[in-house]
């Protein structure tokens, strides 16, 4: 959704107008697009709607504009916060704050004396421009802020000018002054601006004539003459003064390829090259690195043109050849040589010596403003000795390898192009007629080119030469990873092509690595897998992996973790295929295999000491592993890993080596539920389910099924959890796993809490606490007695509930992991609250949180939270409560459960409720509403319904009777006591 401000008031939602009707509407949003992201009062939107005499009736006027306001597209970034309302939406999504964005960065690029960008960013800005700003809102508000607009917009104008004429281009700016003079006829300066574009544009005496004009404005405005400044422009025009005409430097030996006609994108780097022309007091270096086919030389040498006229001793260029098909790199002697010849030194002044050449050269460059590109150089021994000495003087220098070795050089490693930056270049090399009809097609042909400019390129000059073929055509091909390497050659250059050159640089050791690189099936890779993968130390890793990342092929893009780009794995697998034994490469992959065995296993058996661990260990123990000692780090690794482990995963099933085959996958699922990734857990539960042979123990083929029914029922898909569950339960019964008949007693009590069978959940949670209590199995125990707990609050029944865990003694005090001991303290409180007794309920709820907090337990903290702004609300402390629920909502924000965000809407609905804001109320008993849609979650259902019709009513809104109906009838249904009073029988 885009504000327009800059001209009439304007708001648009997709592709179309939004109708802001009546004065009123008109004027609260302009008032809160002006203060985007920021709260505005409710006595600031009474003072912008009545100038500061308001009717008695103005602040319900205000809301009842408000209320109008949500029922359009508006209302979804439109928030009630403390005293106001605030507009949420980005700055740049108000046309001001792109017209403000644009005047930063022409100050930004005027400052690097970059005149060019500046003007061109100043002129992007105006043309965001309308008409006058707040055009037709009126009102005191809306004028004091369309003044301060205006002003904005003058202070551009007149920057502009100023670069134009500075760049030039003086029939341009005459041309345009013109009609800027017309809207603000006072403006002197912006009158001398246009005198001085009409003098030097040939045009002297409409230069005169406009002087007149002004003159006799401001007489018959305000009485008086034009000021000192703009009397002395006229006078000096009259006298045609030489000082008035622009100057412009000659420039020489000029000696730089042709610039690229589509060169695109690269404005931040571009930004950083134009440093070189601003350098003063030390030669400045700028080394450019990347990939190959990235765009070092093209980028260089468009810089290098843009401002090149600040060089006016010469520009030179050489190709160093230090990554060339079959040739040579050029010794410093060599290119010495021909660097001097270009500057017009002859054979006889040329000595034979290296050192005696970089002398002469140096002696050349002295006092001149020259600008050197040494372009394609091999390491940082070739480019030394062909630095300049001047501080007058600058280089510029691309390499594939990053140039460790010069010290005093700025490095500016170029990586690809952005998405947007990417299309822009296929259409300019395609033809844009070519790409109209497909845009999101050409979208995919640059991501599966990976966005590297040399891929596109050659993509897009494909489709140019073959007019039989659409862009869909083009992507099909690209799409198969054989037919994409063989797509992206051309006549003399390709990417396969660009990156064997890279590879052949390498060393064997790096070779190997970079090979073996191609084999894993993940996202990227850190060190410790890497070692894994190679069979070496984490030292001896890292140092290899350092060194592909010096040569490009392999980036660091997170502390510790290394990734391939899309094509450079394309290369890696087929160099691995072509090179490395089948036996070696199936020995890395059990390594890797191994490894991540190994860590998920030790991550597990921290995050679930109380998982039954099934099956053997691994046959490879890595040297070295990530530290998991404490949840906050697992959550980190998970967290780092996830695209990985759901690869390997699959991998490990697909090789059904053993017990890795389910074992790996088991693991994976278990720390994707703990971290919150609940739909890859369960694609990963069933990959390990799938991976159950015949040969697979009974035991594993039941906790398998489980851990379906498990995801299914956290996911609210419960009777789906129920089908998985009921064939767990069947498995276990016939192979006698007592354990897994346990465990589905477990699974049945939660998930008939769930479901609304709180009497179930109580028979089923009791059966299985039972097994667990005569197993001194502490901690499942507990878990048991929490389902039992929950079930009986529900019912009402919470003395029964605290006499239930008295009777269970469990010495939770003991457990090495707090998850439990905080569970059953969290039940303990939620029935206290039930019977009243506030004091109890909130000290044992904070004890909840601090254990949840303590054992790093985000997932449970969030439900503790939003027991405790229950408990809280309930004592007659909404504000506190609503803090505590809103820390409960931040949590299920990064790690969603949907029964956890339904109770957390419900507890701040009631809230809300409480303090009488219905609208926000309605809003959070609405969202559960949305979330019960699709979770079969039918208390929470229940209470939501009940929430929406005691809003209602206290809004005057029709519909509150059904809501409530609905309610009942679930309640009824439940056999659940009814939930408090609606918030206007409260009151």
């Amino acid at each position: 959704m885009e504000f327009g401000i800059l001209g009439p008031l304007e708001v648009r939602h997709g592709d179309g107008h939004v109708t802001i009707g009546g004065t009123k509407q008109r004027r609260v949003v302009a008032t809160l697009a002006l203060n985007a992201g920021r709260v505005v009062t409710l006595s600031q939107l009474v003072d912008a709607v009545w100038d500061g005499e308001p009717p008695v009736t103005a602040r319900k006027q205000v809301q009842n504009a408000v209320s109008a306001l949500r029922r359009t597209p508006v209302g979804a970034a439109l928030a009630a916060v403390g005293p106001g309302y605030v507009l949420r939406v980005p700055v740049e999504q108000v046309d001001a704050g792109r017209f403000e964005r644009c005047l930063a960065e022409a100050h930004a690029a005027r400052a690097r004396h970059d005149l060019l960008r500046a003007a061109e960013t100043l002129r992007a800005g105006l043309a965001i421009w309308r008409g006058p700003a707040l055009a037709g809102v009126g009102g005191r508000t809306a004028l004091t802020a369309a003044g301060q607009l205006e002003e904005r917009r003058l202070s551009a104008v007149i920057a502009w000018a100023e670069i134009s004429l500075e760049l030039g281009s003086h029939g341009v700016v005459a041309d345009e002054l013109s009609a800027e003079l017309d809207r603000y006829p006072l403006c002197e300066p912006l009158a001398g601006l246009l005198m001085l574009a009409l003098y030097r544009a040939g045009r002297a005496a409409e230069s005169l004539v406009c002087y007149q004009r002004i003159r006799h404005t401001i007489a018959e405005d305000l009485g008086v003459d034009p000021g000192p400044e703009l009397q002395s422009q006229y006078h000096r025009i009259l006298a045609a003064d030489p000082a008035l005409h622009h100057r412009s430097e000659a420039l020489q030996r000029n000696y730089l390829p042709r610039d690229i006609g589509h060169f695109t994108g690269r404005l931040a780097e571009l930004d950083r090259l134009m440093s070189i022309a601003d350098s003063g007091g030390v030669t400045v270096i700028q080394a450019i690195d990347g990939m190959s086919g990235v765009g070092k030389t093209t980028i260089a040498v468009h810089a290098a043109h843009r401002f090149a006229g600040r060089f006016a001793d010469g520009q030179l260029f050489i190709d160093l050849h230090g990554h060339t098909a079959g040739r040579d790199p050029l010794t410093a002697e060599e290119a010495l040589d021909v660097l001097l010849r270009a500057v017009g030194v002859p054979d006889a002044r040329i000595p034979k010596s290296l050192d005696e050449r970089a002398a002469v050269w140096r002696g050349e460059l002295a006092g001149r403003r020259v600008l050197l590109v040494l372009d394609n150089a091999l390491n940082s021994a070739q480019v030394r000795p062909l630095l300049p000495g001047s501080a007058s003087c600058a280089v510029m220098i691309t390499s594939r390898r990053r140039l460790t070795g010069l010290n005093s050089a700025e490095v500016l490693s170029l990586d690809t192009l952005p998405p947007d930056d990417a299309v822009a270049l296929f259409r300019a090399v395609a033809g844009p007629d070519r790409c109209e009809a497909e845009p999101t097609t050409v979208v995919e042909v640059v991501k599966l080119c990976g966005h590297l400019p040399l891929a596109i390129s050659i993509a897009a000059a494909r489709l140019r030469t073959r007019p039989q073929w659409t862009v869909s055509d083009l992507v099909e091909r690209l799409a198969d990873d054989h037919r994409r390497t063989r797509l992206l050659q051309s006549d003399d250059r390709g990417v396969t092509a660009a990156f064997s050159l890279s590879y052949q640089h390498l060393v064997d050791a790096e070779q190997r690595m970079f090979r073996l690189l191609g084999v894993h099936p993940g996202a990227d890779i850190d060190v410790f897998a890497a070692a894994a993968l190679a069979g070496l130390t984490v030292d001896e890793a890292e140092n290899l992996l350092d060194a592909l990342c010096d040569m490009h092929l392999l980036i660091p893009h997170l502390p510790g973790r290394y990734r391939l780009h899309d094509l450079v794995r394309d290369f890696a697998r087929a160099s691995v295929e072509a090179e490395e034994p089948a036996a070696q490469r199936s020995a890395a992959l059990d390594r890797l295999l191994d490894y991540y065995l190994h860590v998920t296993q030790i991550a597990t058996e921290l995050d679930a000491p109380g998982r039954p661990r099934l099956g053997a260990g691994p046959r490879y123990r890595p040297t070295a592993v990530p530290r998991l000692t404490k949840t906050s780090e697992i959550r980190s690794w998970v967290n780092a890993e996830q695209a990985n482990l759901l690869a390997i995963a699959r991998l490990a099933a697909q090789r059904g080596a053993g017990d890795v085959g389910w074992q790996l996958p088991r693991n994976v699922g278990s720390l994707l539920y703990e971290s919150g990734y609940l739909s890859a857990s369960l694609d990963v539960f069933k990959i390990a389910l799938a991976a159950c042979g015949p040969e697979t123990p009974p035991v594993v083929k039941s906790a398998c099924l489980l851990d379906v029914s498990l995801m299914h029922k956290v996911l609210g898909q419960y009777r789906l959890a129920l089908d998985f569950l009921n064939q767990g339960t069947a498995n276990a019964t016939h192979s006698g796993d007592r354990d897994g008949i346990a465990r589905s007693l477990i699974h049945k009590a939660d998930l008939s809490h769930l479901i609304g069978s709180f009497t179930d959940a109580v028979t089923y949670g009791t059966r299985s606490f039972e097994v667990y209590r005569d197993q001194a199995d502490l901690w499942r125990a507990a878990v048991a007695l929490t389902v039992i707990m929950d079930a009986l609050s529900r019912l009402g029944r919470h003395r029964e509930a605290i006499d239930t865990a008295d009777r269970a003694a469990l010495p939770l005090d003991g457990f090495a992991n707090l998850r439990q001991a905080s569970a059953v303290l969290s039940r303990r409180g939620t029935a206290h609250s039930g019977l009243g007794e506030h004091d109890s309920a909130i000290r044992l709820l904070h004890q909840s949180v601090d254990l949840a907090r303590q054992g790093e337990d985000r997932r449970f903290e969030a439900d503790y939270l939003h027991r405790l702004a229950e408990a809280t609300r309930r004592s007659g402390q909404p504000h506190e409560a609503l803090n505590h629920a809103r820390e409960a909502l931040a949590i299920l924000h990064d790690i969603p459960d949907p029964v956890d965000l339904a109770e957390t809407h419900n507890v701040l609905g009631a809230i809300h409720s409480d303090i009488h804001d219905y609208e926000v109320s309605l809003a959070h008993y609405r969202q559960t509403l949305e979330i019960t849609a699709t979770v079969e979650y039918r208390v929470a259902k229940a209470h939501a319904h009940s929430g929406v019709s005691g809003c209602l009513t206290a809004l005057g809104h029709p519909g509150a009777q059904i809501h409530q109906q609905q309610a009942l009838a679930i309640y009824a249904e439940l056999g659940v006591p009814e939930a408090d009073p609606l918030p206007d029988e409260a009151t």
